[in-house]
């Protein structure tokens, strides 16, 4: 099953890459890394960056300089680093083009199809479930289209699934090698993505409502814990040493919550959709005023001290607009509800793939958390805390209309639908219906 959906997935996502950017799959270098906007831009350029021998920092090529970025030339503490190394790796190999990062994040998306199949079959015990929920991990849009770009979603949301299937493995068998194996994944994957500390929280409550007494599994999931903290201590420990500030992971969090909870977003009614990726002058004067009379070490790169900062705009705006960041928690939370956001920037083929889509897996994924009372398994537990925190970590902090923060929910609700699809066919099979 898991060869098979990981073929299926690879297959799809290489078709798919090939026909969108088949006019430029030759390109190489900085014709390559000049075709790239947002996000993948800044992967790129770190990732050139490392193999040019010039660190961890936003790399000062002539097409960077062109587009007025960011931090040029500094430390690049606003990203995670585990991507730009991966990206750098297959660039070492294969040189700074799509040669062999795309199949790799084509491998590592058909991967995360059967990573979904092994925790519905794990949690519900049912093949034909597994099979439909792995398919639909499989063909899951954002996920399809971003396999064919340098965005960090392929490598995290594998070893998001890969954690959630080694813990769900670790809690019905209580071998140690499981425990090592989950908190490996989830050190990974808070090295690739910042915020996947609610993958830790939701294994903790499932211990707890599973396990209260068991010191030997609290023991073990004490191992999940530290191998955690061991594999993102160094890069910690690294970022304090150069900078003298504390930078677990990356230097963005607070920079995101101001950008997405302040006067301007909040000026807007409850029933308009969320959309907050336009720019604040009111917040950019604010912080640049801050920023020239607030005293750093001249080690602190510009990031960091960006971070610092918005903290404590953050702070400022939750004492004295709490009403408006209610209003805005609650805006999140329903835009995150829809199919795509109406203020986004998807085409019209791609909102009408991502209605279809949502169709199809929101609605049942949502009967399968009421239904999956009846199975009540810690994989059902697991998966229904993941839906939650996710649904409230995006309410708390910030949405983006291109729905990346989703995708880790749809694939959980993707095993929920499965068991529901399942329990249908169930019923409309001819010896159910001669029952």
């Amino acid at each position: 099953m898991v060869a098979i959906l990981l073929l299926l997935g690879f297959a799809l996502r290489m078709g798919y890459g090939v026909m969108r950017y088949r006019g430029a799959l030759e390109r190489t270098d900085t014709a390559f890394i000049g075709m790239w906007d947002h996000d993948a831009f800044y992967h790129v350029l770190i990732a050139h960056a490392l193999i040019s021998g010039k660190g961890y920092i936003v790399d000062d090529l002539p097409v960077a300089e062109a587009r007025h970025l960011r931090y040029v030339g500094e430390d690049a503490l606003f990203k995670a680093p585990l991507y730009q190394y991966f990206l750098a790796g297959a660039f070492a190999l294969s040189g700074v083009s799509f040669k062999l990062w795309f199949p790799i994040q084509s491998l590592l998306g058909g991967l995360t199809a059967g990573l979904t199949a092994l925790i519905s079959l794990h949690t519900f015990g049912r093949w034909r479930a597994a099979w439909i929920a792995g398919v639909l991990a499989m063909v899951q849009p954002i996920l399809v289209n971003a396999a064919s770009q340098p965005y960090n979603e392929s490598l995290y949301f594998c070893f998001f699934m890969a954690a959630i299937w080694a813990f769900l493995v670790w809690l019905q068998t209580e071998r140690i090698a499981w425990a090592v194996l989950c908190g490996a994944m989830a050190g990974l994957c808070m090295l690739t993505r910042e915020n996947a500390s609610v993958l830790l929280l939701a294994m903790a409550l499932v211990v707890l409502a599973t396990k209260r007494i068991s010191l030997r599994a609290w023991a073990e999931f004490a191992v999940i814990v530290v191998v955690m903290v061991a594999m993102v201590a160094p890069w910690t420990i690294r970022n304090y040493v150069r900078t003298g500030e504390f930078v677990p992971v990356a230097s963005i969090v607070s920079v995101d919550f101001i950008e997405g909870n302040n006067e301007c977003v909040a000026s807007e009614g409850i029933l308009v959709p969320y959309w907050a990726e336009g720019a604040c002058p009111k917040v950019t004067d604010e912080r640049n005023a801050r920023l020239e009379n607030t005293k750093f070490d001249a080690r602190v790169p510009e990031c960091v001290r960006k971070e610092v900062v918005s903290r404590k705009m953050a702070s400022q705006f939750l004492k004295e607009h709490p009403a408006a960041y209610i209003k805005l928690a609650v805006r999140r939370f329903w835009t995150s509800l829809l199919p795509y956001d109406p203020r986004g920037s998807q085409h019209r083929t791609e909102r009408l793939i991502l209605v279809v889509y949502w169709i199809i897996v929101v609605p049942a994924g949502i009967v399968g958390m009421i239904a999956g009372w009846r199975v009540r398994s810690p994989g059902w537990m697991l998966i229904c805390l993941l839906i939650v925190l996710s649904e409230l970590s995006v309410a708390a902090v910030l949405y983006w209309s291109d729905l990346r923060f989703m995708i880790g929910t749809y694939l959980l609700l993707a095993c929920l639908a499965g068991y529901v699809y399942d329990e249908s066919l169930g019923r409309m099979s001819p010896r159910s219906i001669a029952g």
